[in-house]
């Protein structure tokens, strides 16, 4: 980066998405060419003052308009990205009285991805009853009320990463 956004506030040191409609104040001209640039978008990967890096969007040559409620969406998955950055493994508590089946960890990572009975059913070659079943045993062996609670436990526990 060449250019600077104001006194002392460079592209880099930013916490907010930055949007540029004509970047070459911003970027040397053989970056410029050799990536195809017109129009660009840096967003911020941070958590609370950590700044992990940085994604950024253009559209190979092609100049684009970024409305502030875009930004503002685009922000956020700055912000998600950076809360999942910044945990650490050992923040989780590993609990070795917990021991799932390769099926009940299985339906556990469907059950993750928000699969209900009869679709994860479907993708194991199993009755919906079966399922059920072991949804069932994953509610007792986590302590859990509902299937929420099951997937909930089972990240604290770090069953699912």
């Amino acid at each position: 980066m060449r250019g600077q956004l104001g006194d002392r506030y460079t592209v880099f040191s930013a916490q907010k998405p930055i949007f540029l409609k004509d970047p070459t104040n911003y970027i040397k001209d053989d970056h410029i060419q050799l990536f195809g640039l017109s129009s660009i978008i840096f967003i911020p990967i941070v958590h609370e003052e950590q700044l992990f890096g940085w994604l950024t969007f253009d559209q190979r040559g092609q100049e684009f308009d970024c409305t502030s409620k875009e930004l503002a969406l685009l922000e956020q998955v700055g912000i998600r990205l950076g809360l999942f950055f910044s945990r650490r493994g050992e923040w989780l508590v590993k609990d070795n009285d917990v021991h799932l089946t390769e099926r009940e960890h299985s339906i556990l990572m469907l059950l993750s991805e928000g699969y209900d009975n009869k679709r994860i059913a479907k993708l194991l070659f199993l009755s919906e009853h079966t399922v059920r079943d072991y949804v069932s045993s994953l509610m007792k062996k986590l302590n859990a009320k509902n299937r929420t609670q099951v997937v909930a436990s089972a990240f604290r526990k770090g069953l699912l990463q």
